[in-house]
């Protein structure tokens, strides 16, 4: 039978995360129940993917520490901990239960609190499955500016991998993750065939942002032959928190969110200084088009001079001494007996040899 190619809808979800001014800064329960709201609406337009711009729950920092502020910052620090993400949890719970409901994958920016290790966090984006099920987790490798103050970089294994929904592969990136190579060119090579793009919709000191955002996942969508769908946030003005926190750019959301196809053409949005949602039909016969003329993964790479070598292992905190002394020491114990068994074996046939002269 001939391999089919899937056609299914998906949707980027432009909005703002819910901030509250201080004390209290986060109402991670009313931005969840927005994310909610946001699934079954995509779910109900035929959507079988859905993604949520980076660290969208509770929200991404749009601030950073002010040393004239220390005290305050340093309670916005505490807060942002106590709103963030388990994996899993009792907010992913709530994330399963509506993608089940709505037969949807989930793609969700969360800022996630390790629970094995009491203060620290990742930039992560936790991916479920249409059966209301966790399939992993991506942990940002590198963190950029002020995202340093507050997450711990993800590390190799499941982080680097890829996740197969049935109906089709899927990668995901977040922000400046678009700019790393290798870790484009791993996900490429695995068989990627939609990136989940995750951006905050932050456009800095310059516009050239708003232009550079979607450029850099065209360049993964057209070096790849995969699509992308780019989630980015936008916080409208009359949702802006007024007594925040004097070092924030809340004020500089944009959106731009978008869905570009393995051409690296932008197919639908990119949406402005708007909470929406994008959707478009994602066709992936347009993935096998694209690899016609570019194919990484066969006639257009040569793994013979240029391979890219991936750490599997994740790394953890504390080690045992005795893993520790035993590290870089495999056990030789089978191939050194062996060894002397092929050694007695050459000395005999050495001196039956001998014993022939003679």
């Amino acid at each position: 039978m001939a391999y089919k190619y899937e056609v299914f809808k998906a949707a980027a979800v432009q909005a703002g995360s819910v901030f509250l001014d201080q004390p209290d800064f986060f109402d991670s329960e009313a931005t969840l129940n927005k994310a909610v709201a946001y699934i079954d609406e995509a779910a109900d337009h035929g959507a079988k993917l859905v993604v949520f711009p980076e660290t969208w729950l509770p929200g991404f920092p749009y601030w950073s520490v002010n040393m004239n502020q220390g005290p305050q910052w340093a309670n916005i620090w505490a807060e942002y901990l106590r709103h963030s993400i388990e994996v899993p949890g009792a907010q992913t719970e709530v994330l399963c239960k509506a993608a089940k409901r709505g037969k949807i994958c989930v793609a969700m920016g969360i800022n996630e609190r390790d629970r094995a290790y009491e203060g620290r966090m990742y930039n992560s984006i936790v991916y479920i499955s249409p059966a209301g099920e966790v399939m992993g987790v991506h942990r940002k490798i590198v963190n950029t500016i002020n995202e340093q103050l507050y997450h711990t970089r993800g590390d190799g294994g499941d982080n680097l991998k890829i996740f197969d929904t049935g109906l089709f592969k899927m990668s995901g990136l977040i922000c400046g993750e678009h700019y790393q190579p290798l870790l484009k060119h791993n996900l490429i090579v695995q068989g990627a065939q939609l990136n989940c793009s995750l951006w905050p919709g932050f456009k800095g000191g310059s516009d050239e942002l708003i232009t550079l955002m979607p450029v850099m996942t065209q360049a993964v969508c057209a070096s790849g032959g995969l699509w992308a769908v780019l989630a980015s946030a936008y916080i409208p003005p009359d949702q802006v928190a007024q007594n925040f926190y004097d070092n924030h750019v809340f004020d500089k959301t944009f959106g731009g969110s978008c869905i570009i196809n393995p051409f690296g053409e932008i197919v639908a949005g990119p949406a402005m200084n708007e909470e929406t949602i994008v959707y478009a039909d994602i066709d992936l016969k347009l993935n096998a088009m694209a690899k016609s003329i570019i194919n990484l993964k066969g006639s257009y790479s040569r793994w013979d001079i240029l391979n890219v070598n991936v750490n599997q292992s994740t790394y953890e905190p504390l080690q045992p001494m005795e893993a520790a002394s035993t590290t870089g020491q495999p056990d030789t114990t089978a191939e050194i007996q062996a060894m002397k068994t092929k050694i007695r074996s050459l000395e005999a046939k050495l001196a039956a040899l001998q014993a022939n002269e003679n």
